[in-house]
């Protein structure tokens, strides 16, 4: 699929977090990609010069309504069945959502996949016969306290996930990469990393001889995992001017349009970290600015939202769902209207 994709448009608009940096960077180097833009996912897609058209380029780690804009991520958007065939029906759509038809409800959403893109990509990139080479995920991080492995599964919070928050459900979607990659040593690699870690976390437990409980082993987990990325952070932080814990950026440009230099160095080190050096970062670009909304989603949403992706007139340029149907949460539904 992404051969074939890729091989009919290079250029790609990467999505700010270090999620969408790393896919960026896999495909640049794997697939021979141009960036040509960048998207913070909520109010702003800048474009670089003589590549300003939000719907010919392709997107990485974000979701984009239009039939036209091609889209490679990981976020859930199916409202129902019928919307998920239409959605796929499209052709222009690729993330795991989509591949295994999960929707929108209360018994599909907990099921959802809840990794990275960056995963996501690795797994098909293996699928199609490229052999993707990481360095070892023990590898330190210059200028942080954290190892390459760590930042790898920071991406959608891929650690917390297997460790602690949704165990039964990451074991079945790494079981998925697993066999979509045909057992890559790159994504077989990155579970075993993960289960060094819970392995490392029992023995410290166990270390006092005395029995213990299952919610003292998970508890120690967490912790691991909150001290793990507390120091990511402070490496985004630290190298990039970041405070983010997923090291997105929410503008990456002055008021001319130039790259900022906290950006500029953010991609380069991110690329350089999988082997990615040749590549060339457009370094002027044009805003395109739209207004980010996040609120419940509605019964009364779903007529107009499914027949021409409008709420209340507004016309929904991209969106995810970010809780289940069930959670009281009033923002569940992550949107972005009036793009222009």
């Amino acid at each position: 699929m992404l051969r074939e994709l890729f091989a009919e448009n290079k250029n790609i608009i990467i999505n700010t977090d270090i999620d969408g940096i790393l896919s960026g960077a896999l495909l640049v180097k794997y697939l021979g990609c141009n960036i040509v833009g960048f998207t913070n996912s909520k109010d702003a897609v800048w474009l670089a010069d003589d590549h300003d058209d939000l719907y010919k380029n392709i997107y990485v780690d974000m979701f984009v309504t239009d039939d036209n804009a091609i889209c490679v991520d990981q976020h859930i958007v199916a409202v129902n069945s019928k919307h998920q065939k239409k959605i796929k029906a499209s052709n222009t759509k690729h993330s795991p959502q989509i591949d295994e038809n999960k929707v929108f409800s209360a018994t599909d959403y907990p099921k959802k996949y809840p990794f990275g893109t960056f995963q996501y990509i690795l797994a098909s990139l293996e699928n199609e016969g490229i052999q993707v080479n990481l360095s070892p995920l023990s590898t330190p991080i210059a200028n942080s306290q954290i190892l390459l492995g760590d930042l790898l599964n920071r991406a959608d919070d891929a650690m917390y996930s297997t460790l602690y928050g949704y165990e039964t459900n990451a074991k079945n979607w790494w079981n998925w990469l697993k066999m979509k990659s045909n057992n890559a040593t790159s994504v077989c690699n990155l579970i075993q990393y993960l289960e060094d870690i819970r392995i490392a976390s029992k023995a410290y437990v166990d270390s006092d001889k005395k029995k213990h409980k299952a919610k003292e082993y998970k508890a120690h987990r967490k912790s691991t995992i909150k001290d793990i990325k507390a120091k990511t952070k402070k490496y985004f932080h630290t190298n990039f001017n970041r405070n983010s814990g997923d090291g997105g950026f929410n503008v990456i440009t002055d008021n001319n349009g130039n790259l900022s230099q906290d950006f500029s160095n953010y991609v380069k080190t991110v690329f350089a970290l999988l082997g990615c050096n040749n590549f060339n970062l457009p370094t002027h670009y044009n805003t395109h600015k739209g207004e980010y909304c996040r609120t419940r989603w509605l019964p009364i949403f779903e007529k107009d939202f499914l027949k021409n992706h409008t709420i209340c007139g507004h016309k929904v340029f991209s969106y995810a769902f970010i809780y289940g149907p069930s959670n009281d949460s009033i923002t569940n539904f992550s949107f972005t209207i009036n793009m222009k």
